[in-house]
């Protein structure tokens, strides 16, 4: 069974690996190292979750960055978080979702469209 869970993950590594190498765009970060920092914050969180893919993902035409994906939304109050980004000089940003798509009005103010029901 744990065989089968981590099998998403090799692909996603053995796929991600591949097109590093054929856009001639080595990451910095080598991805044991992006493996074991997602590993590390999510035991830090103590989150019983498995990492589905590890993904090398191109920001912008020089910047690049590993995507590592939750198989379940860690709860974090009303917000989620679903994964991490793991930038090449090893800091985290995590994914994270909420009400609304995430996007929430500052206090006092309705969202965009909501309207009144008087």
């Amino acid at each position: 069974m744990k065989n089968l869970r981590l099998l998403p993950l090799v692909v996603a590594l053995a796929i991600s690996s591949m097109s590093a190498v054929a856009a001639d765009n080595t990451p910095s970060l080598p991805i044991d190292q992006a493996l074991k920092i997602a590993q590390d914050h999510l035991q830090k969180v103590g989150a019983d979750r498995a990492i589905v893919g590890l993904v090398l993902e191109q920001a912008t035409f020089k910047s690049t960055y590993w995507y590592a994906k939750w198989s379940s939304p860690i709860d974090d109050g009303p917000r989620k978080e679903i994964g991490l980004r793991i930038d090449m000089d090893g800091t985290i940003t995590r994914f994270i979702t909420g009400p609304g798509g995430g996007h929430e009005p500052p206090a006092g103010q309705r969202p965009v469209g909501a309207r009144s029901m008087r």
